[in-house]
């Protein structure tokens, strides 16, 4: 049984959406100097920011799905179609080549809304196709997004607390150390039968644990039952139950053979933690709280305890149910055992409002610990009564599958049978599948069925005989298959298994032994029909193909079966097996087949055999064989082989450490130690394998220099064996040695925290402060990490506390900035009086440091050491404390320096220009920082503006936070409207910038508190913002500025003639369009800089609705001209629109005979290589007979441009650009190209 994940079936979707969003933020602007452009970066970056901010809404952070995710991403249906979504951005919109760099929030430099900078080649390689591309990806990307939301609505997200920070969260979830997700709970909830597992609430006892009469007290429930009796389908329906009954938080864990957690049972407090925090406002805070002040990365067991009592005291009611305690490596024994965890759990609920329910086998050492606290114990034990009916039901669901065509008749009687003889197993009725076949008659079924033996225990007897009495071949064969199965890491492929068993029984890989296909019947005849039903096959979540299903263990018990049954391979010696324990043996057998497999060049060839299955097992051989090595025994065999393969001067050794250095999986690269130069004896002790080291030592120089300038006294300290250090040190090591960084044993032992290595170290002499080339010395390293203890024996030993690196940071730099609160109480105990204060190190002080990463405790550590004054001094980029707690959204720390007289600079400005209240303005949730900083003092930097002239209001407009900018207003009354009416560099107000950004309730707000009196303030591009709403399409803002008589601006032009209405047909913006033909006297006919009508520019881009909507107004003019004498419906043909074509000829527009460019309508219309327009234009009276021979010269630039052949792209590949550009103050050669462009 497994942990149960959090993000059961969709952890895929998660990552997927994770690769999107780091390609995202990774794009940068396209640097163009135009209002177009502008426009296109900023509509990017907001949907950007609204695609990551859905993520987080529906619980989606750090590439992981949280605990209190969405549940609609656990529809299938829902969840196939965001995966779509998602491999669409990740496939089409993620390119760099589209899409650029951008800012982290929006901009209004100078410049980028107008302005020729470019040469006019580049203008015209932008016409031609790079401008419209990134135009249709951000028009796409914008939709997709959309419909993200319209999917999953985070509104509708179903989370008790939404609160989250998602780096906090991230943050705990690590320090916890929640045990990895797996299927457990979710695979076990859906194999469950509708109406079974009903019969617990029916159950007394189970009443009065979920009821008990006393709710401040503990409630204790242990259901226990035999093998295969369904406890752990019982467990799954259990928690989805009272999941949706109940209104206090239910954590589970789910156990399993095949997961870390089996010999870590502490995971299952790890878990529940996790579970109750994202679902529990109280106990989030709680867990946060000891995390901030815990200085290690991951909590220790003792913490977790103690943690576990103050959670359920913060949040009283939860249920706690945990499945398959008996399924941990140590049950009686050990700090790490389930009666040890049960103790501690026992200890921790004692007189606290919780119930706890376990379901386990009745396993002695699981019973005498719970007796223990016998006056809160209740029991129930699953009889054969109890899942009577529920195996009758299995057994029948089963045998109608198998027999679907037996009669009626046939198949009542089996089932009726085989619930009559599983004596409660749901297991044996499961492993009786394979028995079936429709083939057979009823009564050689019935006899099958009959001559099965009842009992698992018999069972697994019964097909063990089975396999027993197999040819050699096959027998040999279904141990290996059963040897793989059992005792791996992790559930190997199918592919990798071919491969692996092909090692453990023939020791090469003969190309003639891979299967020629591997597909269902392989799968079916040479795996489950050998083993099953010991082993079963599994789907991958991720591949469908039958190779890469994964071969797995049905049960507990047939891997405890297996460990006592499964006998050693031939090749190991009865007098080296003598006193092992079973389990060593396989692991053994395992390593052996692993090292056999890493000698074998073939592997390593990449232009050898091909095939699915070749190389398959390399993965898993390559990352394991030494893990299997180390919890086997050193037998003669193992023992010669690796030897023989740990040879430096052997290819198969080299290209090993070339894969493990540089894998085609990334997330599988090791650190830097695993380098191409890596010797066998350094690569032994980084492994930890001892054994194999000791053998090796007599034939190493111990001294010798390797891979990163390093002996292997570094790899030995690197791996956290005492025992190997010592053996280096007697056999001469020189620990001296520094590597190609400067680095020592000692930096390196300090660093990973491992005490006993560092005193053994420090008794054999070596120096105590010594740096690297940065200047670090093992007290920076251990201050890193927060070790403690080894801090502390180095300063006792005299290491010098005072030595800086190349930058000025001493120890407490260190500290603080890796969140190291309880190692820093302990520096500053023992340190100079001045630590506290240092502003010497050239990133920053150490307040600004903890401020950076919001940590209250070091805060409070650095004012008990005169850090007070440090509020007010800055780092290089002008930042205060105060500037990076509001912009990182710190509120308790912002708290704690207002506390302390932080208020006299909430109007000092940063180097960039900003202020707290600039920064706090700038991120997401951000209302409890901005309240606290809205106080006396903060007036100035209401009216201050940034280097881009933006004021905090600006700032708020920008992103679109309507919260924030109520509570700037509020503040700042009666005096707000001079606030509302301040102009950034660009000359933009808020309510310009509020418009163009799309942010509706923003301008709804801005205008209710009086922004009316800026609806006619221009920006520097004469550009207002009923233009920028019409330009961006924001209908409901276009609606809501007109209601407030922004309509006097709709004959107001940009620079270059373009009206509001002509910026929404440029954009094919229908609904902005209908708002805007109903402002009275609104001029359709309003002519651009070069004679462009919003009815041209809506026909050259072949917008049908665009066009109908202008030619419904009367006053419509269907044949007005540009300056180069082009009409409407020459760009429609031109450009090769057939719909707006036919439109314009049914209203009557005139037919140009003749065209001040090229040749006449019908040449054009045959560049379009549309068939059905040229048709169209050859079935029109006025324009037959004329002639299409002779072509016009094309004007100033274009005299050389060849005509297109008759297959060449079209004119609207060419030279269409589906959103116009905005002309600007240029030069007439460039006026000309614009003019031809707009063709």
């Amino acid at each position: 049984m497994e942990v149960t994940g959090l993000a059961v079936g969709v952890v895929g979707l998660a990552g997927l959406f994770s690769v999107c969003l780091d390609s995202l933020s990774r794009f940068q602007s396209y640097r163009e100097s135009n209002f177009e452009t502008h426009v296109l970066d900023t509509r990017f970056r907001a949907a950007r920011a609204r695609f990551e901010q859905w993520g987080i809404s529906v619980g989606i952070s750090n590439g992981r799905l949280q605990p209190d995710h969405h549940d609609g991403l656990d529809n299938k249906e829902t969840a196939a179609l965001i995966e779509s979504i998602l491999q669409i951005i990740a496939k089409t919109i993620c390119d760099k080549s589209i899409l650029q760099r951008t800012h982290t929030r929006p901009r209004f430099q100078s410049g980028q809304f107008g302005g020729l900078s470019q040469s006019r080649s580049e203008r015209l390689k932008w016409a031609l196709g790079g401008k419209e591309s990134r135009n249709e990806q951000v028009d796409i990307f914008e939709k997709l997004v959309q419909q993200l939301y319209n999917l999953i609505s985070p509104e509708e997200k179903s989370q008790n607390y939404k609160g989250l920070e998602s780096t906090a969260w991230r943050d705990v979830l690590a320090w916890l150390g929640k045990s990895p997700p797996s299927d457990k709970y979710e695979d076990s909830l859906s194999k469950r039968l509708d109406t079974t597992c009903e019969w617990i609430f029916n159950r007394s006892k189970f009443k009065s644990w979920l009821s008990p009469a006393d709710s401040s007290k503990p409630s204790l429930l242990w259901i226990n039952g035999p093998a295969g009796f369904g406890k752990t389908v019982l467990s799954a329906h259990i928690v989805h139950r009272l999941s949706e009954a109940l209104d206090t938080p239910v954590a589970h864990f789910f156990f399993t053979s095949d997961h870390e957690s089996r010999d870590d049972p502490f995971a299952a407090l790890r878990s529940w933690q996790c579970q109750v925090a994202a679902k529990n406002n109280d106990a989030f805070e709680c867990i946060r709280g000891v995390w901030e002040s815990d200085s290690s990365e991951k909590a220790s067991r003792r913490t977790i305890v103690d943690l576990f009592k103050q959670v359920i005291t913060a949040a009283p009611g939860c249920v706690f149910i945990a499945d398959g305690l008996d399924e941990c490596s140590q049950l009686g024994n050990g700090d790490t055992s389930v009666a040890r965890l049960l103790r501690d759990i026992m200890y921790s609920i004692h007189d606290a409002n919780v119930r706890l329910l376990l379901i386990s086998r009745d396993e002695p050492e699981i019973r005498e610990t719970l007796e223990e606290n016998g006056e809160i114990l209740s029991e129930y034990r699953i009889g054969t009564d109890d899942v009577g009916a529920d195996t009758a039901a299995f057994s029948q669901s089963v045998v109608d599958k198998k027999l679907s065509n037996k009669s009626e008749d046939v198949r009542l009687a089996i089932s009726e049978t085989m619930a009559a003889r599983c004596e409660g197993q749901f297991l044996w009725i499961k492993m009786q599948e394979q028995s079936l076949r429709n083939g057979m008659s009823k009564k050689r079924l019935c006899e099958v069925v009959e001559n099965t033996p009842s009992g698992l225990d018999r069972l697994y007897d019964h097909n063990w005989k089975r396999i027993m009495e197999m040819p050699d071949w096959d027998r040999d064969r279904a141990f290996a298959l059963l040897r793989w199965s059992a005792f791996t890491f992790r559930p190997l492929t199918v592919f990798a298994v071919t491969e692996a068993v092909l090692i453990t029984q023939f020791q090469e890989l003969d190309p003639d032994e891979y299967p020629e296909n591997v597909n269902d019947e392989y799968i079916r005849t040479e795996i489950i029909g050998l083993c099953g039903p010991l082993l079963e096959v599994h789907d991958h979540s991720q591949h469908s193909s039958p190779g890469n299903r994964t071969l797995n263990i049905p049960h507990f018990s047939v891997r405890q079966y297996l460990v006592e049954n499964l006998p050693a391979p031939a090749w190991m010696q009865a007098n080296d097996i003598l006193n092992k324990e079973y389990e060593s043996l396989h692991h053994t057998a395992i390593a052996r087949a692993c090292v056999q497999y890493l000698s074998l060049p073939q592997v390593w060839e990449k232009d050898g055999q091909h095939g699915p299955c070749v190389g398959a097992f390399l993965l898993y051989a390559a990352y394991n064989w030494m893990h299997h090595a180390r919890m086997g025994f050193m037998d003669p065999s193992l023992l010669e082989l690796s030897k023989a393969f740990l040879r430096q001067d052997k290819a198969p050794f080299k290209s090993l450490i070339n894969y493990i250095a540089d894998p085609e999986d990334i997330s599988l690269a090791k650190k830097s130690v695993f380098q191409p130069q890596l010797r066998p004896f350094e690569y032994v002790l980084y492994g930890g394998w001892i054994n194999m080291a000791d053998h090796l030592i007599d034939d190493a120089d111990v001294n010798e220099i390797g891979a990163l300038g390093r002996s292997p006294i570094f790899s030995a300290c690197h791996s956290g064996s005492a025992e190997s250090v010592n053996l280096l040190i007697r056999r001469g090591a020189d620990l001296s040695i520094t590597d190609s960084q400067g680095v020592t044993c000692l930096h390196i032992a300090a660093a990973c925290g491992f005490e006993d290595i560092v005193r053994i170290l420090v008794e054999s002499k070596v120096k105590l402060s010594p740096q690297d080339h940065r200047g670090r010395t093992p007290l920076h390293l251990a201050s890193t990490r927060g070790h403690i203890k080894c801090y502390q024996y180095l300063l006792e030993q005299g290491a010098d506390v005072n030595i800086r690196d190349k930058w000025g940071g001493n120890v407490v730099h260190y500290a603080c900035i890796h969140g190291q609160a309880e190692l820093l109480r302990f520096i500053l105990r023992n340190a100079p009086d001045n630590f506290a204060t240092d502003h010497s190190y050239r990133l920053a002080s150490p307040l600004i440091l903890a401020s950076q990463s919001g940590n209250v405790d070091m805060a409070k550590l650095l004012f008990e050491h005169g850090a007070v004054s440090s509020l007010f001094i800055t780092e290089t980029l002008g930042n205060l404390p105060l500037h990076y707690a509001a912009s990182n959204g710190h509120a308790e720390l912002l708290g704690l320096f207002l506390e302390h007289g932080v208020e006299k600079t909430l109007s000092v400005s940063n180097a960039a220009g900003h202020t707290a209240l600039h920064l706090a303005c700038g991120g997401r949730e951000r209302d409890g920082i901005i309240s606290l900083l809205l106080r006396p003092g903060v007036e100035q930097s209401l009216l201050t503006g940034d280097e881009e002239g933006d004021t905090p209001l600006h700032v708020a407009s920008a992103v679109g936070y309507v919260s924030y900018v109520k509570l700037i207003l509020q503040y700042s009354e009666p005096e707000h409207q001079r606030l509302l009416e301040m102009r950034n560099r660009n000359l933009e107000t808020p309510l310009f910038i509020a418009s163009y950004n799309g942010h509706t309730e923003v301008v709804k707000t801005l205008l209710e508190h009086g922004a009316e009196t800026t609806l006619h303030v221009l920006n520097c591009h004469n550009i207002s913002p009923l233009w920028a709403a019409s330009f961006n399409g924001s209908s409901e803002i276009v609606k809501e500025l007109l209601y407030h008589r922004a309509g006097k601006t709709i004959t107001t032009p940009y620079l270059g003639g373009e009206t509001p209405l002509y910026a929404a047909a440029t954009k094919n913006h229908a609904e902005v369009l209908k708002l805007l033909l109903e402002v009275p006297d609104v001029s359709v006919n309003q002519k651009t800089t070069y004679g462009f009508t919003p009815l041209f520019i809506a026909s050259r881009n072949g917008y049908h609705d665009i066009v109908e909507l202008l030619l419904s107004t009367d006053s419509i003019d269907k044949d007005s001209e540009s300056w180069l004498g082009l009409s409407p419906l020459f760009a429609a043909v031109a450009n090769g629109h057939l719909e707006v074509t036919k439109l314009l000829l049914s209203k009557g527009a005139h037919l140009q005979l003749s065209v001040s460019i090229g040749r006449d309508l019908l040449w054009w219309a045959q560049r379009s290589n549309k068939p059905d327009l040229i048709q169209l234009l050859k079935t029109q009276e006025a324009i037959t007979g004329t002639a299409s021979d002779s072509c016009k010269p094309l004007p100033g630039p274009f005299a050389n441009i060849e005509p297109l052949s008759r297959n060449a792209k079209t004119m609207n590949d060419i030279f269409n650009v589906k959103s116009a550009t905005i002309p600007t103050c240029f030069s007439a050669q460039n006026a000309l190209v614009e003019g031809f462009i707009y063709v």
